[in-house]
């Protein structure tokens, strides 16, 4: 159903400029699936701690960009009730002094890494964002070729950005609060790309001529997806796909997922490319930076923490 991208096979751009209509590919994964292993083990154990315990963890002032969330926290722009499912996140820091942290200080929040509970957890979650980031730039660089921009556009567009891991535990849906909660209810990405090498068990599923089709990336395989930038980057040409995460009937287990989002430097202004070939059209997206569409969308789906309360004039 879904494109198998071969990023090292001649011919591959076309199919990969088709693929992008779909909004979702497969690409041959690059992380090592040991390291994926020992990453998917310490999770397994942090959220398998006690709540009180988790909550130690969260990150105030970091939208939940940093640290964890717990269930019922999260919900989609277009959810009755919060999905069911708690979140763990991390990133890169940058220096202190850097404009881009001084700026947007939200955006960057130092990584919280719970060694103290889970020995080990912090160097092996910090090993995985480093070589799935390098994966993602093997992707971003195929993807200009296939769309006629040089293949250094989108690693100077991720330079510096808050690319940053989640990692999701949907629990048993036997537990969840009622019949209205599933474990991720239909939305689109906001970044560039998404990039997800393994889950513990079924789910995924993405929006396909108003039919939902399930996405089971095969094994050494990793599942991309086409985020908001990127559409809004080729005025509709790649498509940020709807998708969703739910329990398939019968399936009683939990699901454990990890994921890579790709955002751009939040100072890039996100003005749509000329592609060649691509059909003329009017221009379908206003002009907006890519801090401005992070906000608006963490807005929507009620993920802006409060800011801090002015002082008092004296």
């Amino acid at each position: 159903m879904f494109k198998d991208i071969d990023l090292d096979r001649p011919g591959s751009h076309a199919h990969l400029r088709a693929a992008l209509h779909d909004g979702f590919f497969l690409v041959r994964n690059t992380v090592p699936e040991s390291l994926l292993d020992e990453a998917y083990g310490f999770l397994r154990a942090f959220f398998a701690l006690d709540a009180d315990a988790k909550q130690a963890c969260r990150v105030p002032g970091s939208n939940g960009q940093s640290g964890y969330t717990p269930p019922l926290v999260e919900h989609a722009e277009k959810g009755a009730v919060p999905d069911w499912k708690e979140l763990f996140h991390w990133g890169a820091p940058l220096p202190a002094h850097h404009p881009l942290r001084r700026r947007y200080p939200a955006r960057y929040p130092d990584p919280v890494f719970p060694d103290h509970l889970v020995p080990g957890i912090g160097s092996a979650l910090r090993e995985l964002h480093t070589r799935m980031l390098r994966f993602q730039h093997e992707v971003v660089g195929t993807l200009a070729e296939a769309i006629g921009v040089h293949p250094d556009y989108f690693t100077d567009l991720l330079e510096d950005g808050p690319v940053v891991n989640r990692a999701t535990w949907y629990p048993p849906m036997d537990q969840a609060p009622s019949a209205r909660h599933v474990w991720a209810v239909e939305h689109q990405d906001f970044d560039l790309i998404t990039a997800l090498p393994r889950a513990t068990a079924g789910g995924l599923e993405v929006l396909v001529d108003g039919e939902w089709v399930a996405v089971d990336a095969p094994p050494g395989h990793a599942v991309v997806n086409v985020g908001m930038v990127l559409d809004r980057l080729t005025n509709g040409l790649a498509r940020a796909a709807v998708h969703r995460v739910v329990a398939r009937p019968g399936q009683h287990e939990g699901r454990l997922s990890i994921v890579q989002f790709c955002h751009p430097a939040p100072w890039t202004t996100l003005t749509p490319l000329r592609v060649p070939g691509a059909e003329e059209g009017p221009q379908r997206f206003a002009t907006l930076t890519a801090d401005e569409l992070f906000q608006r969308t963490m807005y929507r789906i009620r993920r802006l923490d409060a800011p801090p309360a002015a002082v008092p004039a004296r």
